[in-house]
């Protein structure tokens, strides 16, 4: 992984707090692969820090969430699934029902929508669903 623990978690927490249970939350989230929920992250997390309790997953989710080191990407039965995405700039996300997979879409809606009976966009929100090329098969 080659991260000290500093420079994650200053990544994922800002100046908030750091404990050793936060990094390796950060960590879990950072390393997870597809869209996750915080009981996910409970459970990757776990592996390495054990002990880690549920209300200590969602205090690190909303923190890393203000720090923009992951953000929502939809929902799954009910839990909203958040992703940390490497992807630079204004994009959408597409997420597998099937698996969780996440890829990055481009937006084409606020080109669109300029201009619209002399609206100013100010903010949108849009997730896209599907299946991914693996869940297909």
């Amino acid at each position: 992984m080659g991260d000290s623990t500093t420079t994650i978690g200053r990544v994922a927490f800002g100046d908030a707090r750091l404990s050793a249970q936060r990094e390796a939350i950060a960590r879990a989230a950072r390393d997870y692969g597809s869209a996750f929920s915080a009981e996910d992250l409970l459970e990757a997390s776990a592996r390495t820090a054990p002990g880690v309790g549920i209300a200590t997953v969602y205090r690190a989710v909303s923190a890393m969430e203000a720090a923009g080191f992951i953000e929502p990407v939809g929902t799954r039965s009910g839990a909203t699934l958040y992703i940390h995405c490497p992807h630079e700039g204004h994009h959408h996300h597409v997420v597998c029902t099937g698996c969780g997979a996440v890829a990055a879409a481009e937006c084409s809606v606020v080109d669109s929508a300029k201009g619209a009976d002399g609206f100013i966009i100010t903010d949108h929100d849009l997730t896209l669903y599907g299946l991914c090329p693996r869940c297909q098969r």
